[in-house]
């Protein structure tokens, strides 16, 4: 006696959840400008936006910086060193080390 057996084969695609965003305003300089460096907290983060910074102080005329580090690369950035950042800088610039 044979028997038979039926596979179900799944389909795990989804039609893809679309959201519209958009970018940031630009200044049209960095003159004068507080810079944000905020680091992932992956090792070398830090001092990768260190040398962004260092290098955009070469053609720039920055105010200063002020680093923070958001401490874990897997969580979000605390919304307390957000704001501080984002009440107290022109701009943000964000990095990723390792």
């Amino acid at each position: 006696m044979q028997t038979t057996s039926e596979i179900q084969v799944l389909d795990p695609t989804v039609e893809p959840d679309v959201q519209s965003s958009f970018l940031a305003d630009r200044p049209e300089s960095l003159d004068g400008s507080v810079i944000g460096l905020l680091a992932n907290g992956k090792k070398n983060s830090e001092e990768l936006l260190q040398y962004v910074c260092d290098t955009l102080s070469e053609t720039f005329d920055i105010e200063r910086s002020i680093a923070g580090n958001k401490g874990n690369a897997s969580r979000p950035c605390p919304p307390d060193l957000l704001e501080e950042l984002s009440e107290s800088c022109d701009v943000i610039i964000t990095a990723s080390g390792d």
